[in-house]
């Protein structure tokens, strides 16, 4: 078992870890969490044998591998791709080499010299598969797809590659070496969601011992079987994945917090006897009883509320019903085409995410719908009273040297005290001096963030985002989900944070193949249907008007032709009533969403107090079934009315569910087409 113990490790004058024990088992699975600057990549680095503790011991077991995956910086081997990942094996390169020379010589060799060299190369071959020679590459280029490399990829020269996808190699790496144990600081940030899903997979069957630093809930979720919290330099364990951490931690909080109040009430009445009966000499030996006895008192320690922030975006104002169409879009760079017809239509209140691979063209359609880049064919047509906002990397071009970061918030919005941009600010991770320092000494995540602070004090009606959560730690990450979940303008973001997608998403927009798709719902919903079978979109306007029968394109053209002819009124009618009835329909349409975005929500709380309250009936069955339960006088008579009570509570919410789950599958099976 890898053992801490009393770890301590200062930077100058920060004390980052504190007398910190902890001990990690084989095939472990733990999620790694904790604020900001908490000191996690230390501990990871401390582990791995990258530094060294200023006191205590990192106790690893003889023999055991340690594979460990930096947030950033992973150093890899140059040559091509696949030597990269095979560079962990050198004794298997080694015998490769020699074969391949041995099999040279061979091919002249006559004789006892050619018997010799075959005897040599078959001792060699054998060494070479108990190596696991035969089996590296092709794990190899399995786990090189797995990760989103192409085919032609594998050959090609790392340094030709790009950062992201030269530590996805670095990740390869790690993933064919298969050590004992396995640290990964923040592996899922060069990924797309195919990638995350496909490393999610092979991480549930490795049997490494896994420590993993995620900002990924979803992630967090799947894998971690338990939680090691890091806080004021010490490291609390609690079983089970990250949903379930943050409801125990808070259960936890809320006992302390009643222990304490309890304890204090005690504490109080012992010393209000103790200075009342101080200086009588009849109560002198209760008084000393008394104070021996405070001194023996156990003061229960109540965990601080951690930090959360909160903040509202301002009310958009009112655009069109349709905020964006697009029709027949068309974009290649050079010979590869990347967008492919797309065709989508935006609604007043929806909030989609765009999702898909790397490379598919997610941010040149944000790009585009922004009047960053130009279409190579196609319409864009914007609602009126469109208020659009853009945020991607092009916005820190936009922020002015010589600011603090407070005095750039207030030149976007003067009107708004000192005291509310420092609160928003605080969400964004800048708290205390760090709204002085200037533009010109913020790193790139800073200044991501205060950019995206900025947007956030005037996004307009329509908002799109590429990767918002970049740069953000969970806190802030929740509180800009709840804000943009309230939030009544139109919204299309690009994200690879599920539980952010879940959260905030009334659609997902899947690009693939340079075509579109889109489903109602967030990401496991969007999910879900593909593995249905999901079905694309119906084609692009153009290849619809192909595939009308001929009726009905020789009734198109008598129609132009009797408008050419002369009486053009009837024609003129029809076409105006068309158009006002797709306008009756899109509004219709808003509206139907917005009801069913109301039922999903409510479906979605009542599961979640439904599973709630059955963790909580399991946690009373557990104690009933305790023999030391009835130690103590009316504890099971206690628990039994508890476990009734909580009975009749969770079928109060069953019958709810049902009513909600039956509201919302009829309104779902409203067709706005009758």
């Amino acid at each position: 078992m890898l053992r801490l113990e009393s770890i301590s490790r200062n930077y100058g004058a920060r004390e980052v870890l504190k007398d910190l024990s902890w001990s990690v088992p084989p095939r472990a699975r733990v999620g790694l969490v904790g604020r900001n600057g908490s000191g996690k990549t230390t501990l990871l680095r401390l582990i791995s044998g990258e530094e060294e503790p200023d006191a205590g011991t990192v106790d690893r077991p003889r023999g055991a591998s340690i594979g460990y995956l930096p947030q950033e910086g992973a150093r890899v081997v140059e040559g091509t791709v696949l030597a990269a990942l095979l560079s962990s094996f050198p004794e298997v390169a080694r015998l490769e080499s020699e074969i391949e020379l041995l099999h040279e010589a061979m091919t002249t060799a006559q004789g006892r010299e050619l018997d010799d060299l075959t005897h040599r190369a078959g001792d060699l071959q054998h060494r070479f598969e108990v190596a696991g020679g035969f089996r590296l590459e092709s794990e190899a280029r399995r786990i090189l797809t797995g990760l989103g490399f192409e085919t032609s990829d594998h050959l090609r020269p790392l340094a030709e590659m790009s950062g992201g996808y030269r530590m996805r190699a670095a990740l390869g790496a790690l993933l064919l070496r298969k050590p004992d144990y396995l640290l990964l600081d923040e592996p899922t940030n060069h990924l797309d969601l195919d990638a995350v899903a496909w490393l999610e997979g092979f991480l549930d069957d490795s049997e490494s011992a896994l420590v993993i630093v995620s900002h990924d809930r979803a992630f967090l979720n799947r894998l971690a079987t338990s939680i090691a919290d890091l806080d004021r330099g010490k490291v609390t364990v609690w079983a089970g994945n990250y949903d379930r951490y943050r409801v125990e931690k808070e259960a936890a909080r809320d006992r302390d917090r009643a222990t304490a109040a309890q304890e204090g009430h005690r504490v109080a009445e012992v010393e209000r006897f103790i200075e009342r009966f101080r200086y009588k000499s009849t109560k002198a030996r209760q008084v000393q009883s008394r104070i021996k006895m405070l001194d023996k008192m156990k003061r229960t320690e109540v965990a601080p509320e951690e930090k959360t922030w909160r903040f509202l975006l301002p009310p958009a104002p009112r655009s069109s019903a349709r905020v964006l169409h697009l029709r027949s879009v068309m974009k290649s760079f050079d010979d590869r085409l990347v967008l492919d017809r797309i065709t989508l239509d935006l609604f007043r209140g929806d909030r989609v995410a765009l999702v898909g691979p790397n490379g598919c063209g997610k941010s040149t359609l944000l790009k585009m719908i922004a009047g960053q880049m130009a279409a190579d064919s196609g319409d864009m047509d914007m609602g009126e009273k469109v208020v659009m906002h853009y945020f991607a990397q092009h916005v820190l071009e936009t922020l002015r040297s010589g600011r603090t970061v407070l005095e750039e918030m207030q030149a976007w919005s003067p009107g708004r005290t000192p005291g509310e941009l420092r609160s928003l600010l605080g969400v964004f991770q800048y708290s205390g001096d760090d709204v002085f320092k200037t533009v010109d000494v913020l790193s790139g995540g800073e200044k991501n963030r205060l950019a995206l602070a900025r947007l956030m004090l005037d996004p307009g009606n329509f908002i799109l985002l590429d990767e918002p959560t970049n740069h953000l730690d969970l806190p802030a990450r929740e509180a800009l989900e709840d804000a943009l979940a309230r939030y009544d303008g139109t919204l299309l973001f690009v994200s690879h944070d599920r539980y952010f997608i879940n959260k905030v998403a009334t659609k997902v927009a899947g690009l693939a193949g340079g075509r579109i798709r889109i489903h109602d719902g967030g990401y496991d919903a969007y999910r879900s249907w593909l593995l249905a079978g999901g079905a694309d979109v119906e084609p692009p306007a153009d290849e619809r008007a192909d595939a009308e029968p001929d009726a009905a394109r020789s009734s198109s053209a008598r129609s132009v032709g009797t408008e050419a002819a002369g009486p053009a009124a009837p024609a003129r009618a029809e076409a105006k009533k068309s158009k006002e009835e797709k306008r009756v329909e899109a509004q219709l349409r808003a509206e139907r969403n917005k009801k069913l975005r109301g039922l999903r929500d409510q479906v979605k709380t009542m599961e979640t107090a439904i599973a709630a309250a059955e963790r909580r009936l399991d946690e009373i069955n557990a104690r009933l079934a305790d023999a030391g339960t009835y130690q103590t006088e009316g504890l099971a008579k206690s628990l039994g009315e508890q476990v009734k009570s909580t009975q009749v509570y969770l079928s109060r919410l069953n019958r709810e569910w049902e009513e909600a789950l039956t509201q919302l599958e009829k309104a779902e099976a409203v067709d706005l087409n009758r």
